[in-house]
């Protein structure tokens, strides 16, 4: 039987270019757009890369916290911060009382949290996403950023485990920076039916400073 995926968000911004194509939790995604020596240039000065197809699970209700402690996640411990799980999850306080949670590549936490049971316990909601996720990379990813949010996001304003939700080309997203390969990148997360014109706003802008996009393979061994 065919397995069928689903499109990334941004589908409808790569219509026009011919990236080499993988499959990655059911959904298609962009391995690379050029050779090796383009795609580390392009990371390395200013690299946008599409990840909405790592696995999420998000929840919330007054019992969010406690149903997480007890399926051994470290839960961040204010709203507006995050960790990172010894799996390499990463998971996201937008509240007191809502989490968004995010897989490595190979991870396998959201897929066990989703069939994890939430009966025991009562005020606890399961949240569905269909989040477009971009990585920014690269030394000019704050002139980037500059441009699109009003908000101060260098290292000393956007603390370690620290979470913001700001406007982003003026639509509402959550952003973190995090190390990822021993390299500061900036994570951001918004609603996937703006996830077009959010990859055509950006890319347009890391093109203009000598950077462009980048695969999933720019910074994950697959």
């Amino acid at each position: 039987m065919q397995m069928i995926s689903k499109p990334t968000p941004i589908a409808y911004a790569l219509k026009d270019i011919s990236p080499k194509m993988g499959l990655l939790n059911g959904m298609d995604v962009v391995m690379s757009f050029g050779d090796d020596v383009t795609e580390s240039k392009n990371r390395q000065l200013l690299g946008i890369c599409d990840v909405s197809c790592l696995s999420r699970f998000a929840i919330k209700g007054p019992s969010a916290a406690q149903w997480l402690e007890l399926n051994k996640i470290k839960i961040p411990p204010t709203a507006n911060s995050w960790n990172q799980q010894k799996s390499g999850a990463l998971v996201l306080r937008l509240g007191n009382s809502e989490f968004l949670i995010e897989d490595q590549p190979e991870g396998k936490l959201c897929a066990a949290l989703n069939v994890a049971d939430r009966k025991a316990l009562t005020g606890l909601y399961k949240v569905e996403r269909s989040d477009v996720a971009l990585l920014l990379s690269g030394s000019q990813v704050l002139s980037l950023l500059s441009e699109l949010c009003t908000l101060d996001l260098r290292e000393k304003a956007l603390g370690e485990n620290a979470l913001v939700m700001t406007q982003v080309a003026g639509i509402s997203a959550t952003i973190i920076r995090q190390s990822l390969n021993n390299e500061p990148v900036y994570r951001l997360w918004c609603d996937g039916t703006y996830g077009a014109f959010m990859w055509d706003t950006m890319l347009e802008i890391a093109v203009e400073h000598g950077g462009g996009a980048v695969g999933l393979s720019s910074h994950y061994k697959l």
